[in-house]
């Protein structure tokens, strides 16, 4: 997809979301850690891999899960809402970080309760899971880096995962919506070898920060998890026909490019949503 073709896609998903955008604050940050996903992004297709970044912000009451650069997509349109003269006339869009997650998850793990907030082409929907992570949790153990690790397994959403905790850091929290263990999830990866959650680094914060979120994510539509998928695949299959309702032209060219690029991401982490 060329440059052009970025920067409508851009426009589009972003332009409805530029204005009146205010942040939620739900907890102080007292801890960070960041993962690196690398995952298969077309199930048919082996050397189609993709890598990204991804932030764990652990708080008293709550954490966040989220993708570093649609965490910094977020911080820039804030940045650009609050900030004075500021036109989106000026923006150079194709600046922006791309994400191929632009989800927020945020556990609370007192009430059990996971809510999943996430944007489809220009509306936010929200829904709230309450996952009964079934660990089994093994004998075998092993270092990663300086962490003394020990292996647990989890179906969920069918995918069967291995995963390795670590009891030297005593938070039961993990990437995506998983946690239950009685450390913090150092390594996960499915049976297919097509995602894998690797952790790069972690910090105690000496100053906490904010955790937020913006108010239009916190407000979104409240739907069911069912529901929700319905409404993505619907939103796949029909792309382009929403781009053109929007009053954005795509040449023929460019339309056969988004759809093989949709085409051949086809292999979500949620297989049995």
């Amino acid at each position: 997809m060329n440059r052009d073709i970025v920067a409508v896609l851009l426009f589009f998903f972003m332009a409805s979301n530029m204005y009146g955008q205010k942040n939620v604050d739900l907890d102080q940050v007292e801890s960070r850690y960041v993962y690196l996903l690398t995952h298969q992004k077309d199930s048919l297709d082996k050397a189609n891999i993709g890598e990204e970044y991804f932030i764990l912000e652990r708080g008293k009451d709550r954490s966040q899960f989220m993708s570093l650069n649609s965490y910094k997509r977020d911080s820039v349109t804030a940045e650009i809402t609050n900030g004075s003269n500021t036109r989106i006339s000026k923006l150079d869009l194709t600046s922006i970080p791309k994400t191929n997650f632009t989800y927020r998850i945020i556990k609370d793990p007192v009430k059990k309760q996971v809510l999943f907030y996430d944007r489809i082409i220009r509306n936010d929907f929200v829904y709230e899971e309450n996952p009964d992570f079934k660990w089994k949790i093994r004998d075998e153990k092993k270092n990663i880096g300086n962490l003394k690790c020990q292996a647990a397994v989890l179906s969920y959403a069918g995918r069967d995962y291995k995963a390795w905790f670590t009891n030297d850091i005593p938070i039961s929290d993990g990437p995506y919506k998983f946690y239950g263990l009685p450390g913090l999830i150092v390594e996960m990866e499915d049976s297919g070898r097509q995602y894998k959650f690797e952790l790069l680094s972690y910090k105690n914060l000496a100053h906490k920060s904010v955790m937020w979120i913006s108010e239009k994510r916190s407000n979104g539509r409240k739907v069911s998890k069912a529901d929700f998928y319905k409404a993505l695949r619907n939103s796949q299959e029909n792309l382009v026909s929403e781009i053109s309702r929007s009053g954005f032209t795509l040449d023929p060219s460019a339309e056969a490019k988004v759809k093989e690029k949709i085409k051949k991401r086809n292999n979500p982490i949620e297989l049995k949503p």
